[in-house]
């Protein structure tokens, strides 16, 4: 059996009308925002001369957006996997 399986799981997620990761990642617009000023601040941060303490409490605000990220990757993660076994159930059946 010569198929790539690669290119197989990629077609099959670009057709998928539901349930995209990319879909659900763009019409996300609070994430998208969020991301965008992310940039932004981070940015403005890099030309601002701060205190020890300053910085001490900007880096403790990064931390908790990063925690809120990797909360959401988890998400993300797991639509991928739920994703990939709809595949292969659905490959079993050839």
């Amino acid at each position: 059996m010569s198929l790539n399986i690669f290119q197989l799981f990629f077609n099959y997620l670009e057709k998928r009308p539901y349930n995209n990761i990319y879909q659900n990642v763009k019409q996300d617009a609070d994430y998208m925002e969020a991301t965008m000023q992310e940039k932004e601040l981070n940015e403005q941060y890099k030309k601002l001369d701060l205190s020890n303490e300053q910085r001490k409490v900007i880096m403790q605000w990064i931390d908790a957006m990063q925690a809120q990220e990797s909360a959401y990757a988890a998400v993300v993660f797991r639509m991928g996997t739920q994703c990939c076994f709809s595949l292969l159930m659905q490959l079993s059946d050839l």
